[in-house]
């Protein structure tokens, strides 16, 4: 009974987040303003820069390695972002329940009552999971047409793994969050605001060495920041290792550690395992606060 109960619910949830085609709009605003802005502008500026800094050093041509490293950093930042603001508008059905009674309604019924919050979180993970491999295949195919495709099946593989972890993490965060808004107008505005930001926050649209310190170790304490440097590692690894065979392995080191393929948490190197573990338990973290403040709210009606 409980567990159909869960699978009724989760997809009643899922289909009143894809009917809205405006939420569904807006959950992928922060990988198309990283898109508009690279194809308008950063894409040319980041290009010209790293050949420049080539020039600097002696080493001539080497464009279409330089763009492919690029494209890289932006695709991985646009599926980053979409981990975060996809699974934050399927949230917004919790509020939107809760406003118009429904949570009430399904606290009273004959249901254990760990079965609707848990539908809250799988609904969620489901639209971000969806969602999200629809744009990560966007970004494989961007990187095969553009002729910057240096991906292992390992790395694509590697990219689906931290899709999944990155959704999880990102859901278990978002949900507790969204747990404690009451009004539509409240969520519209963190929507709005998140949307706004998490592309400055997590270095999709700049890369986080180019910041002050003081914001780059806030960033640190930001999950996303870690969905974003698995991505880069994985889609960027082979074009900056193409840089380092035909450029210079000295100036692909230095662009390792200057478009934030590892990370510096207070004199400590943060390698891709140290981010997976980060995610990791920020989702077992944030999941088991969500329970907890689920039943608390079941238990005092709050």
């Amino acid at each position: 009974m409980n567990a159909y109960a869960l699978f009724a619910l989760a997809r009643r949830n899922i289909k009143v987040f894809l009917k809205d085609k405006a939420n569904v709009f807006f959950s992928l605003l922060a990988p198309l303003i990283v898109l508009a802005l690279y194809a308008l502008f950063l894409g040319r500026v980041q290009t010209d820069g790293i050949l420049a800094a080539l020039a600097e050093a002696g080493v001539t041509g080497g464009e279409s390695a330089v763009r492919a490293f690029c494209d890289s950093w932006m695709l991985a930042g646009s599926v980053s972002c979409a981990c975060i603001t996809v699974p934050l508008c399927a949230c917004g059905i919790m509020v939107t329940d809760r406003t118009r009674g429904i949570s009430a309604d399904l606290r009273i019924a004959p249901l254990s009552g760990w079965v609707p919050p848990a539908a809250y979180f799988l609904s969620v993970v489901a639209a971000g999971l969806a969602i999200g491999a629809i744009v990560l295949a966007v970004c494989f195919v961007w990187l095969a047409a553009a002729g910057a495709w240096f991906l292992t099946a390992a790395d694509v593989f590697g990219c689906i793994g931290t899709l999944l972890l990155s959704v999880l993490s990102s859901s278990a965060l978002l949900v507790f969050v969204v747990g404690f808004i009451r009004s539509q107008g409240a969520f519209t505005g963190l929507n709005i605001i998140f949307g706004t930001v998490v592309g400055f926050l997590i270095g999709a649209y700049m890369p986080i060495s180019y910041f002050p310190q003081g914001v780059q170790y806030f960033t640190l304490f930001i999950p996303g920041s870690y969905t974003a440097g698995l991505f880069r590692n994985f889609m960027m690894g082979g074009a900056l290792d193409n840089i380092a065979e035909t450029l210079s392995p000295v100036f692909a080191e230095s662009l390792r550690a200057e478009f934030s393929l590892t990370f510096d948490f207070f004199g400590a190197e943060l390698g891709m395992p140290a981010m997976a573990l980060v995610l990791a338990a920020c989702t077992v973290l944030f999941a088991a606060a969500f329970a907890v403040a689920a039943y608390l709210r079941r238990r005092y009606g709050g």
